[in-house]
């Protein structure tokens, strides 16, 4: 991952005038559309670029050595073959299943999942026959396909939150588990300006989502909010933390069915007013609950930005694609769904 001093190398250079380019360990933004050998298009980035980091393997390596080496504003087209991509097709990865070993209600175009190795992969149902035998093919989509692509470079995603907030606003860090639900509820206050997600509370420079998922970065998923102090109250945003955090104000490193120190809760702040009314809120709630509060109340440390996907996850519909309301004022129940 990108280290801070890197960054810092890097605004000096471009303060010098030098133009960056793209190298293992950038967080990348780039648009792009990519066309099968016939002019189909069968992907794009459309009004968002995707925001991915070189070197990590997150998408298919022609794809990534197209950006090595681009700068800011760049446009190349690239043809990638089979073997930078997703590789040949394996016809032994095409498989029939007989009417009585079939689940019920499969049909052709359906995607399925097989076990193999102790893992999933997906599979998709081509043909099913009159006699009822099921064709399920393994093989990846654009398996033996070259694949076409045009990319620009349209920058790259900035890794660390401003220190301070806008004028006229304050900040506030809090974490509660999963950062998606989290988020959305912030979202929803009069008052809240302004949320991301991100990782908070670490050693490591610039943690990946897997790195953070690990537990041995020292951070945990939390939401950074830029709000109003004359509109809404530092009271009311800890008042909401506790709605999102219940029982599990008592149970260390533990958020409903997540467990890990990623998940733990706290309130980071920023002034001795927040600390004061932070720790004076933990009090109350231990007094009511008549249980230790195990929620974390630190200084806020420099709070990394988590990968644009994450960014209000659950508001764009997340991998459901069932958007939920952020409406200020909005109490629909909120369902945290990958």
């Amino acid at each position: 991952a990108l280290s801070l001093g890197a960054s810092r190398r890097r605004a000096s250079l471009a303060a010098e005038g030098e133009v960056r380019t793209a190298v293992d360990g950038d967080p990348v933004l780039v648009h792009y559309e990519g066309k099968l050998e016939d002019g189909t298009v069968f992907d794009s980035s459309g009004k968002s670029p995707l925001s991915f980091t070189l070197g990590k393997q997150q998408v298919v390596p022609g794809f990534e050595d197209a950006v090595r080496g681009m700068k800011p504003g760049e446009v190349v087209n690239v043809a990638i073959p089979p073997e930078k991509a997703y590789g040949e097709r394996n016809e032994a990865l095409v498989m029939t299943v007989g009417k009585e070993q079939a689940p019920a209600g499969l049909q052709e175009g359906m995607t399925v999942q097989l076990g193999a190795s102790g893992r999933k992969i997906s599979a998709q149902v081509t043909k099913i026959a009159e006699d009822g035998t099921v064709t399920i093919d393994a093989n990846p989509p654009l398996a033996g396909k070259t694949l076409d692509f045009k990319i620009e470079l349209v920058g790259f995603r900035q890794l660390l939150a401003p220190a301070e907030p806008p004028p006229g606003k304050a900040l506030a860090t809090f974490a509660a588990g999963c950062f998606w639900g989290v988020e959305l509820a912030f979202q929803r206050i009069p008052g809240v300006e302004s949320t991301m997600v991100g990782y908070a509370q670490g050693q490591k420079e610039a943690p990946t989502y897997e790195e953070v998922c690990s537990a041995t970065t020292g951070h945990t998923e939390a939401v950074r909010v830029v709000y109003d102090p004359a509109a809404v109250s530092y009271e009311t945003l800890l008042e909401t933390l506790w709605e999102r955090v219940g029982k599990d104000a008592t149970r260390l490193n533990k958020a409903g069915n997540d467990e890990g120190p990623q998940y733990r809760s706290g309130i980071y702040f920023y002034s001795a007013e927040q600390e004061a009314a932070a720790k004076a809120s933990r009090k109350k709630l231990q007094e009511e609950l008549g249980e230790t509060v195990v929620t974390e109340v630190e200084a806020a440390a420099p709070f990394w930005i988590a990968e644009d996907y994450h960014q209000q996850y659950l508001e764009k519909g997340g991998r459901m694609g069932q958007p939920q309301s952020a409406e200020k004022g909005c109490t629909d129940k909120i369902r945290c769904y990958g």
